[in-house]
């Protein structure tokens, strides 16, 4: 199974995204919390199919129902929703990457995964980080990196099914 480890902050929601609706709106109430960019969705809703990956939840969203309600949604409007498979423990005083090897560790199997984050706190995970720019969030590069990193899933070809 391949699994993407996702923080929202900076990820799904960029500085791009907030210019482009103060541009429209001149509205600052608009941005608190901050408004999903939707081209980071669909890029997040790619690498998802392209890879058959599943999402394990890392951003502080995750501690605050309503911010975590409202990432569900955002992802129930991408078809995203049902591939949350689990949010990483909140450790007290922790990096993400001890929080994310926290997750690991209570799982009977060693995934494939990566790391979509804005922050570089990994420890050892570094290899597995696809860094994320928050001016502009999850980019089609980001997604293309995250593409080659993870394996594909495996489709039979005619031959497999002859008898």
């Amino acid at each position: 199974m391949n699994i993407i480890f996702l923080d929202v902050d900076g990820v799904l929601n960029s500085e791009a995204k907030l210019i482009r609706l103060y541009n429209e709106t001149h509205d600052m109430s608009l941005f608190n919390p901050m408004p999903f960019d939707e081209i980071c969705l669909e890029n997040l809703n790619i690498l998802v199919r392209e890879t058959n990956s599943k999402i394990v939840v890392t951003s502080t969203w995750r501690h605050t129902p309503e911010l975590k309600e409202r990432l569900i949604k955002a992802l129930e409007d991408f078809n995203l929703d049902k591939e949350i498979i689990g949010y990483t423990p909140h450790i007290q005083d922790a990096t993400r990457g001890a929080e994310i090897n926290g997750f690991l560790s209570k799982i009977n199997y060693k995934p494939h995964f990566i790391i979509l984050d804005d922050n570089d706190d990994m420890e050892n995970l570094l290899p597995y980080l696809i860094k994320i720019d928050s001016r502009v969030g999850l980019t089609t590069q980001n997604m293309e990196e995250g593409i080659l990193k993870l394996p594909k899933p495996r489709i039979k070809n005619n031959s497999e099914f002859e008898r």
